[in-house]
């Protein structure tokens, strides 16, 4: 922990114990710093301290204020024991001094600020700001990436702070057990938690291409929705397989936290315990590829292998999601996620005026109000995270931003396909979503992989449309199985916001300062 989290967490505590002390002097009731218990009031000062003229106030207030916390509740709270018996022998002491006093406040403040959960990152509460979007290439303790060892290191504690202040825990399966059924188009997954034995079901709609459309060796390449509606006949038409879920037979979307997942993984009070809906809909996708690897594939004729996992709007957060903790997709499509999916929170496009024109839309069209963290953290949406991103003020306190999300999905062996969407997006912040690619194309590009990063966006639909299957399917067949695309690739490496008209000339600096590595060469891959 910093000098500057230690500074803030101590004057936060002093200054609300002082209030505390205040307020039992003129007989009010006291709460404590962090639980709603009762403190009853302090003692007044003996007549032998008022004598010495030494002022015990604070360390009374202090001592009882420790004596309604729930100190268990804290990974180490051991280490509030031996200042606390120092503070309560010192008032019982006939000629204490006012060094000494102030020499057991102060310890018992800094062990206070030493209380951890258990994480070893600061409490979301305490983090600074930070408007720059944070390096890709810097780690926690300021070392760079320099190889792609190093950035597989970086890229695992990335995943460590989406989990600590964003989205809760992923939980990977390796505590659970999958068979499946399948019949009438109806595949169900049956999966029993190992450690509990707890056992839940869930189904999943699929659709195949049509008998006469050939599969390729291992079977029909599969898009997994996360929900119907995802333009499924164009995608069989196109020889793709489709398998979508019910997502709230997975999680109900509110902050209840019921569903499957809940039933295998209650929602606790330990940050551990605590996984948001868009991590539960993602393990959800996750185990529908357990249940191809387990025999459905081969019965279905569908590859366990070559699979897409997609979603739009809060789907589509959680595809974004899904797709960078879930290594096994090969490719990942979130839609139109905004916010909480890879729209930076960083970037702002409400008020300022784009031209659309080269999509035969309006060559003026500006921008309403963005998705921001006030709505991201109020009951309708609250339930998608966990408690550590409602403890956000500003999304400027956060150590990521989303194109670092992004950048977890790169990898030699799979692909990220963003959609958005120009018009009536204005919530979902597309401009945005189009910076966010340009900040994770930084990593790609280290990595050797550009041709491993795609983004369309359509001219209007807060939808997976057509046109966005059209390109997926075609963009896949060519990396995948090398098929000549029947679509021009080179479209998935640009928009309408890199037109000269559209370009936002402040971000063009976005990666001054960055540790940026020198690029890998495609003969190191």
């Amino acid at each position: 922990m910093g000098k500057r989290t230690k500074k803030i967490m101590l004057g936060l505590l002093l200054g609300f114990l002082l209030l505390t002390w205040g307020c039992q002097e003129k007989g009010s009731e006291a709460e404590t710093n962090r639980d709603t218990t009762e403190a009853t009031p302090s003692p007044a000062p003996t007549s032998a301290e008022a004598a010495q003229n030494v002022s015990t106030a604070r360390l009374k207030a202090l001592l009882n204020t420790m004596e309604h916390q729930n100190l268990d509740k804290y990974a180490n709270p051991e280490i509030m024991e031996e200042p606390l018996a120092a503070g309560r022998a010192l008032l019982e002491k006939e000629d204490l001094t006012q060094s000494e006093v102030d020499a057991a406040v102060k310890a018992i403040e800094e062990a206070y600020a030493k209380l951890g959960d258990g994480s070893g990152f600061t409490a979301p509460e305490n983090l600074p700001l930070q408007e720059e979007l944070p390096d890709p290439f810097r780690r926690l303790d300021g070392t760079t990436v320099a190889s792609v060892e190093d950035w597989t290191a970086r890229a695992e504690e990335i995943g460590e702070l989406y989990q600590y202040y964003m989205y809760g825990v992923w939980r990977d399966g390796s505590d659970e057990e999958v068979t499946y059924d399948y019949g009438n188009g109806s595949l169900t997954v049956h999966v029993k938690r190992i450690s509990t034995g707890t056992e839940v079901s869930f189904r999943a709609a699929v659709q195949l291409p049509e008998a006469s459309v050939e599969a390729p060796e291992g079977g029909y390449p599969v898009i997994v929705g996360m929900h119907a509606g995802i333009s499924e006949a164009t995608a069989n038409a196109r020889g793709y397989a489709t398998i979508t879920l019910n997502p709230y037979e997975i999680a109900s979307d509110d902050n209840l936290h019921n569903g499957v997942f809940y039933e295998l993984y209650p929602y606790g009070s330990a940050w551990e315990e605590q996984s948001g809906v868009l991590m539960a809909w993602s393990w959800g996708c996750s185990r529908i590829l357990d249940a191809l690897e387990a025999g459905a594939g081969a019965e279905l004729n569908v590859s366990p292998v070559n699979t897409i996992v997609t979603g739009v709007s809060r789907w589509g957060k959680a595809a974004m999601v899904c797709g960078a903790f879930e290594k096994r997709f090969k490719m990942v499509a979130p839609s139109c996620s905004g916010a909480g999916g890879v729209a930076l929170y960083r970037y702002k496009s409400e008020g300022k005026t784009y031209d659309f024109s080269s999509k035969g839309a309006s060559s003026a069209y500006t921008y309403g109000q963005n998705e921001p963290l006030g709505s991201l953290q109020s009951a309708a949406e609250q339930g998608w995270f966990n408690r550590s991103f409602m403890k956000l003020s500003s999304p400027a306190q956060l150590p990521v931003d989303q194109h670092l999300l992004c950048s977890m999905a790169a990898d030699e062996e799979r692909y990220l396909f963003i959609i958005g969407s120009c018009i009536s997006e204005d919530w979902v912040n597309a401009p945005s979503m189009w910076y966010s690619y340009l900040a994770a194309q930084k990593v790609f590009d280290f990595l050797g992989l550009s041709d491993h990063l795609a983004i369309n966006i359509h001219k209007e639909g807060h939808a997976v449309i057509a046109e966005d299957v059209e390109y997926m399917t075609d963009y896949f067949n060519y990396h995948v199985y090398g098929i000549e695309p029947e679509k021009e690739l080179d479209d998935l490496k640009t928009s309408v916001f890199a037109l000269e008209q559209n370009r936002d000339a402040a971000w063009d600096s976005f990666a001054d300062g960055w540790a940026v590595p020198e690029r890998r060469a495609e003969t190191e891959r």
